[in-house]
């Protein structure tokens, strides 16, 4: 495990470095050459995966996108907001908000509503949630804001209950912790692991069962609809992901053109028909 880390911090300040090199496509005046390529860093699934589908149907037009798939432990938004990528798309509002909210001076903002990936809870020990037995331990997202949205799971899985109302409005998310379960009948007990290692966990025979990320569900080869045994609806679901550049980027013609094709009716058909339940597209939440 130590070598892992140790190797992934070393792939990631490779990239650090050789993206500071290069720099990105913007102009030192904040704005942009509208005639060189978008640079954009996405999560693998479903993310790249519906840039390069917008390609396919033509939905960019003369737009040019250079995808940079995410991989290792960088922090994407540190890159866009530095300058070496032009916008990113892997993640949900209040993700960004709390990003936002812990790095003074951020201008990052989301300029295109996409698709709902539903969290799901997972396990290869247990086939039904009757069966969770007393003691269960449950792994959970190990940030802020997918930490409360997998207790809330829990919560409508009947698992548990928490002492705080998520139909509040002035709820912070990343306030919301294990420590706010009122009620545990099962004396379920939470391990918090990093979002792209939770589907990894279910193989743990430590684990029980494993909240995950609909991306990395789909990664590690399980199919949402199918294999969870508690999903997410997609109604007024406040975790659609989003495309998301800077402030001085928002109103570039190539942001602008690729926000279009990511909220165009053709992608929200194509998300619908591909990913049979496991994505759904924004408008139906």
């Amino acid at each position: 495990m130590r070598l892992r880390k140790l190797l992934t911090a070393t792939v990631a300040a490779t990239l650090l470095t050789s993206m500071a090199a290069c720099g990105g496509s913007s102009s030192g005046d904040g704005s942009a050459d509208i005639s060189e390529p978008l640079k954009v860093m996405a999560d693998v699934i479903p993310h790249a995966e519906l840039i390069r589908e917008a390609e396919d149907l033509g939905l960019l037009g003369d737009v040019k996108v250079d995808i940079t798939e995410i991989s290792g432990d960088v922090d994407v938004n540190q890159l866009t907001e530095a300058g070496d990528m032009d916008a990113n798309f892997f993640q949900h509002v209040p993700y960004l908000d709390d990003w936002n909210a812990n790095h003074e001076g951020s201008d990052l903002v989301a300029v295109a509503t996409v698709h709902v990936e539903p969290l799901g809870l997972y396990s290869k020990k247990l086939t039904s949630l009757d069966d969770v037995p007393d003691g269960a331990v449950i792994a959970i997202p190990a940030d802020a804001t997918n930490q409360a949205r997998g207790l809330f799971l829990l919560e409508d899985a009947g698992l548990l209950t928490l002492d705080v109302n998520r139909d509040d409005p002035d709820l912070d998310y990343s306030q919301v912790t294990d420590a706010d379960v009122s009620e545990n009948p099962k004396n379920i007990s939470f391990i918090k692991i990093d979002r792209p290692q939770l589907a990894a966990s279910l193989d743990d025979p430590g684990v029980t069962l494993s909240i995950v990320n609909g991306n990395y569900a789909l990664e590690a080869g399980l199919i949402p609809s199918d294999d969870s045994l508690a999903l997410e609806t997609a109604e007024n679901n406040p975790y659609a992901n989003v495309l998301v550049t800077k402030e001085t980027l928002k109103d570039d013609p190539r942001v602008q053109k690729l926000a279009e094709a990511l909220e165009s009716p053709e992608l929200a058909q194509f998300i619908t028909d591909n990913y049979q339940g496991s994505v759904l597209p924004a408008t139906e939440s």
